[in-house]
């Protein structure tokens, strides 16, 4: 099956050190932002909401922020994206 996201990765050599074989993540003009592969909320805010990945925990800082889609797999976030970072 075509994988968009991994074609996209594998193209532009991203260094696996950096960790993201294990997740994918998409922001949308600072106003939406789509993961694949999260492995549960750490914290929810309408400042910050933070999840874990398979290496450390991704932060996403911003204002008037949703959690628009939880399910196992993936996360959607809307509202104004001011930071993400992965720690």
């Amino acid at each position: 099956m075509f994988n968009f996201l991994n074609e996209v990765k594998e193209n532009i050599k991203i260094p696996k050190e950096l960790g993201f074989e294990s997740f994918n993540m998409i922001n949308i003009s600072g106003r939406l932002l789509y993961v694949e592969g999260h492995l549960g909320l750490v914290t929810l805010s309408k400042e910050l909401i933070s999840f874990k990945v398979k290496k450390g925990v991704v932060m996403v800082e911003g204002v008037d922020m949703i959690l628009a889609e939880l399910n196992e797999n993936t996360i959607k976030i809307c509202g104004t994206i001011k930071k993400v970072e992965q720690l």
